[in-house]
């Protein structure tokens, strides 16, 4: 019995991650860490943190399952100095490591194949420390 209860509460765990404490870096990709970020408090996904990126920017398919609207365009200059206009609209919240940023607007890449990336709109009133396997997002100290 005891065994059954400890399987079915790692289950729990497992599938129930916590939205609190650090965001567990599940891998790299180019250097960059990947984590689980939830949207509308229901719907996970992976995003990579990326300190230089200005906007959080989320894939087509994503939003068309939040169903963001676009109502606007900006330009952004991306990593390869390229400029490219994207649409632009509002996600009603994204949570990551136990911060949580509502009404938070993203930008939408035209693409299905590319993951989000989490930008400074999201983690600029926070201190950021990242190890090796997690991480941290820590209010400033004063």
């Amino acid at each position: 019995m005891e065994i059954a209860i400890v399987l079915l509460l790692a289950a729990l765990i497992i599938h129930y991650p916590r939205k609190d404490g650090p965001a567990i870096i599940k891998r790299r990709d180019g250097g960059c860490p990947i984590i689980d970020v939830t949207f509308d408090g229901d719907r996970e996904e992976e995003m990579m943190l990326d300190t230089g990126a200005s906007q959080t920017i989320i894939n087509k398919k994503t939003a068309d399952n939040l169903k963001v609207k676009p109502i606007g365009e900006k330009h952004f200059v991306m990593a390869s100095g390229k400029l490219e206009k994207m649409p632009i609209g509002y996600v009603n919240s994204i949570e990551a490591g136990g911060v949580k940023v509502d009404n938070i607007e993203v930008a939408i890449l035209d693409s299905n194949k590319e993951i989000g990336l989490l930008g400074q709109n999201f983690f600029e009133k926070y201190d950021i420390i990242i190890q090796r396997d997690a991480i941290e997002f820590n209010k400033p100290s004063k």
